[in-house]
């Protein structure tokens, strides 16, 4: 599995979590397209959802196996979002940049 490192991005923030379900929140996106980063453990599916102003969603499902994988969520509205992953167990991660 592989954690996410501090890294100083254009915006964005993550978390890495030692349980099956992971969450972050951001503020100040500007408004475009945001990018999610998610990692889960063992073997079946992962889930990610993105939320944001205006009742915008952005989700989709992954294999947990494979590592850190990377979506898009387009046409996303400024403001403060908040992206959660959960996986068959732990330790999980997620991340939303831009």
């Amino acid at each position: 599995m592989a954690l996410f490192p501090q890294a100083a991005l254009a915006g964005g923030g993550s978390s890495n979590c030692t349980a099956n379900k992971c969450s972050v929140g951001v503020a100040d996106f500007p408004g475009g397209t945001i990018s999610v980063d998610v990692d889960v453990s063992g073997s079946g599916t992962g889930v990610f959802v993105v939320s944001g102003p205006n009742n915008f969603k952005c989700s989709g499902s992954f294999p947990a196996s494979g590592g850190v994988r990377s979506y898009v969520c387009r046409n996303a509205p400024a403001g403060v979002y908040a992206a959660s992953v959960s996986g068959p167990s732990g330790p999980s991660a997620v991340g939303l940049r831009w």
